[in-house]
């Protein structure tokens, strides 16, 4: 497989999460005058109320139909295809309503944890419906990827970012912060709607849910995500526990509204040069683990595209961070910039290991990927809290970047042993530039001098940029491998 075809699908997903970018720049900049810090630390934790249990009561049915799915989606076994669309939604429409009632039922529990009363538990319960409708939305986009339908996810991703600046600016222009859960409904809603219209042109929403033997057969997808599930699960818990922690400390929501916004600089921007990974990497990586060679260049490969793109993006980040957050926010989250700076190494060192997390799932380890799952949100956890209760949002953002380091150093180190992955010597001194670069940078903004600030960090800028250009040229002109 070629470079040029890695970029190309990093480029074409890329672009259109870019737009999202685009359009959630706006969408928060609204919330961030309309309902405040403490507006958006309310929205944060009941969109990660409602991520924990729709990922504890899914059983993983997205991750496993799209494995079911794509072999027969290559063979063009339309009627066989029909058929598994008919079963993979019955069993979506029963974790619907299970994720629907495990909230309602917990609803008391989630508010005591969050607020320490009863008082918002009404709030919670009326998130059921928004836990159903992602869950029924998972159903229809694993049905959009497991046959290839990638622009049609890219086309929704859009317009859904768009329904939801809508939302948000109605809704809290005339509500405030009460608006809140109304935004996430629709949102949500919108959401299944609009992947319902693309996949049920093909696939007619059919299912049979009281037929016992349709969900008998559906144990193998049920097993088969298990492990990926409980992986979800696990790292959503570990985010609830962090912005309990958070929420709990002298400053309340103010201080998870500040999290969430650093988090959001910190990850989401950088998450659109990763959105290719499901969609075209694990694919090529599940049919090259067969061969050592073969799977060492493709997994290398692809950290290579990831790095060079990456290390630019979060310098010029790190660079323009005061004008961004003003941009984004307001003045009054300029107290997350620290902590931004200090999670910077958090993205890069994603870069680098996420290609290698794969390989445990394209092997069929699902054990091992659970695993090393549960040891990076242990490590993931301790660090944060940690960080955060001993120099608060900057200690947030220095745990973050030493868990993800601990992270490559774990999978790097067992991963060589279990499948005999090696990082090549043009790839490690690839990494190890562009790391440097990006920690130069990081200690310019720290110096009070405005000439170090800009002026070195603007010529270390300069040098990533065109040392990443001079690489990704060459690659894209490289022979395919192997």
């Amino acid at each position: 497989m070629s470079y040029s075809h890695i970029l190309k699908y990093t480029g074409l997903l890329g672009s259109v999460q870019f737009l999202n970018i685009l359009i959630s720049i706006v969408r928060n900049k609204a919330a961030a005058v309309l309902i405040g810090p403490v507006g958006m630390g309310l929205a944060d934790l009941y969109f990660r109320a409602i991520e924990l249990i729709g990922n504890s009561t899914n059983f993983g049915l997205g991750f496993s139909a799209v494995r079911r799915l794509a072999p027969l989606c290559e063979q063009g076994n339309t009627r066989a295809l029909l058929l598994q669309a008919r079963l993979i939604r019955t069993l979506i429409f029963w974790t619907a309503v299970l994720g629907a009632v495990v909230t309602l039922a917990l609803s008391p529990a989630l508010s005591l944890w969050f607020f320490h009363d009863t008082a918002h538990a009404l709030s919670i319960c009326a998130l059921a419906p928004a836990v159903a409708l992602s869950t029924l939305t998972g159903g229809e986009v694993a049905i959009l990827r497991g046959t290839s339908r990638l622009k049609a996810i890219a086309t929704n991703s859009a317009l859904i970012a768009g329904c939801t600046l809508a939302f948000a600016l109605v809704i809290y222009s005339i509500w405030g912060i009460r608006g809140v859960i109304p935004v996430l409904l629709l949102t949500t809603l919108t959401t299944f709607l609009l992947h319902l219209r693309v996949t049920s042109k093909q696939f007619p929403y059919r299912i049979h849910p009281l037929r016992f033997r349709s969900l008998k057969a559906g144990k193998p997808l049920i097993q088969l995500g298990v492990a990926y599930i409980g992986a979800g699960i696990l790292g959503s818990g570990t985010e609830m526990l962090i912005r309990a922690v958070v929420v709990n400390s002298d400053s309340g929501l103010y201080a998870a509204g500040l999290y969430a916004a650093g988090l959001t600089l910190t990850v989401s921007y950088a998450r659109m040069i990763f959105v290719a990974m499901d969609a075209d990497y694990f694919p090529r990586l599940s049919a090259a683990v067969q061969d050592i060679s073969h799977q060492n260049t493709t997994v290398n490969s692809q950290i290579n595209v990831l790095s060079l793109l990456m290390a630019p993006f979060l310098i010029v980040l790190a660079i323009s961070l005061p004008f961004v957050v003003r941009l984004l926010y307001t003045a009054e989250y300029l107290p997350v910039m620290p902590m931004v700076w200090a999670a910077l190494p958090f993205m890069y060192f994603k870069s680098i290991y996420s290609p290698i997390a794969y390989l445990s799932l394209a092997h069929g380890d699902s054990r091992v990927y659970f695993v090393m799952e549960l040891l990076y949100d242990v490590v993931f956890a301790a660090a944060v809290v940690v960080g955060y209760q001993y120099y608060g949002l900057l200690g947030a953002g220095i745990g973050l970047s030493l868990a993800n380091f601990a992270d490559l150093l774990l999978l790097s180190l067992f991963y060589k042993k279990r499948y005999h992955f090696r990082f090549t010597r043009q790839g490690t001194v690839l990494y190890l530039s562009q790391g440097a670069l990006l920690l130069g940078v990081l200690c310019c903004m720290l110096a009070e001098s405005a000439w170090i600030r800009y002026g070195i960090s603007g010529v270390l800028c300069l040098g990533s940029v065109t040392f990443s250009f001079i690489h990704l040229k060459r690659l894209w002109r490289s022979k395919p491998a192997p």
